[in-house]
């Protein structure tokens, strides 16, 4: 295997497509979801600089070559030094990040780890969201173990995933007793009625007035309960009003409305993965709780994905109650920890742990006395 760095975006465009099919169809590791959080998240952060590690299985290193892609970007830190990241992690919440592989991919784990341990520019590494079942992900871990790095496997969130089955009728099977006649009823009095009427979003004309729809709705039910809402924050707004136009226009959005009694109560913003409908944001009327919206809009969604002939619908990371109701089933997820064999990241890093742990244990402490 010959591995390169690559450290400037411009670079890596005659590997979109061989990018593009090394990650299975997830929209998470995709190149346009990596490509546009690295616009939003990276470039305009001094922090922040580009690595992308690229392993082929020639030294020609063309695209059809491509056997293996590691997205990461090195992020300075006072207190951890230079710490090498996945692309997509932090505010964006991205799930099943890690590398890239199909074919071959404990050699590509093992050359990407080995140049990465060879070239010893950095004090940490941080990958989050990594499947537990990720075999080339954690096998690059593996081979920096053997590379005498310290490294750890940690438990992160839980992702929750539904198996669907072929028909909508064998899905309401699947549920409970009181939950399928509940679903029943739903569908037949409100979703099947004249007062229903529910949209997917196909068209860039219609895109603009949906998406206007659904920051209304999310926005004013997070406020409702106190919360300051996902798109409060000006670059994770952006990096999405960005991402979703390229995603419709690519046929993997799926951005729909439920309006009942011709106004809105519900919106879903979900992602179109090659197997799976990914559940990533949405937001429902906080005045017409009582028609239960979230109920209704969920119905149509995975109406939907079975219809799309996906084999799931991932609800992503998050322990709420309402998951298991659905029959979602939990999935571990990690964060993959390495710290390089030379003193001062050894030291910096127990140093950060120590520091971790008392502020942990002042909380507890704290919680006790008050």
């Amino acid at each position: 295997m010959y591995v390169r760095c690559v450290d400037n975006w411009a670079e890596l465009e005659r590997y979109r497509s061989a990018w593009d099919a090394l990650s299975e169809g997830c929209v998470f590791r995709s190149w346009t979801w990596i490509s546009t959080w690295w616009r939003h998240f990276g470039e305009p952060d001094a922090r922040r600089e580009l690595r992308v590690y690229l392993a082929f299985s020639d030294v020609a290193a063309e695209p059809e070559s491509l056997a293996g892609v590691l997205p990461c970007y090195v992020e300075a830190s006072w207190t951890q030094g230079r710490v090498l990241r996945l692309l997509g992690d932090g505010e964006a919440c991205s799930d099943h990040l890690g590398l890239l592989a199909t074919v071959n991919t404990d050699q590509s784990a093992a050359a990407i780890a080995t140049f990465i341990a060879e070239l010893g520019d950095w004090d940490l590494l941080d990958l989050a969201a990594v499947d537990s079942d990720d075999a080339a992900t954690t096998a690059l871990l593996d081979v920096l173990t053997l590379n005498d790095c310290t490294t750890s496997r940690l438990l992160a969130d839980r992702c929750w995933v539904i198996d669907l089955p072929p028909t909508w009728a064998e899905f309401l099977v699947m549920q409970s007793k009181s939950h399928r006649k509940q679903l029943r009823q739903l569908d037949a009095r409100v979703l099947q009625s004249e007062r229903a009427t529910w949209r997917l979003v196909t068209s860039p004309a219609d895109f603009a007035s949906a998406w206007s729809t659904l920051v209304d709705l999310h926005q004013r039910r997070r406020i409702s309960l106190g919360e300051p809402g996902c798109f409060a924050s000006r670059t994770w707004a952006a990096f999405h009003w960005d991402a979703a136009q390229q995603l419709l226009a690519e046929g993997r959005l799926r951005l729909s409305l439920l309006e009942l009694d011709g106004a809105p109560i519900a919106a879903e913003y979900h992602l179109a993965g090659a197997r799976a409908t990914f559940a990533y944001q949405g937001g429902v009327e906080p005045s017409r709780l009582d028609d239960e919206p979230g109920q209704l809009s969920t119905i149509c969604a995975i109406k939907q994905a079975i219809a799309e002939g996906h084999a799931h619908f991932d609800l992503l990371r998050g322990d709420e109650p309402y998951k298991a109701h659905w029959r979602a089933v939990p999935r571990q997820a990690l964060r993959l920890v390495a710290v390089p064999p030379r003193m001062w990241p050894k030291l910096r890093h127990n140093a950060w742990k120590g520091a971790r742990g008392m502020a942990h244990a002042t909380r507890q402490l704290t919680g006790l006395f008050s």
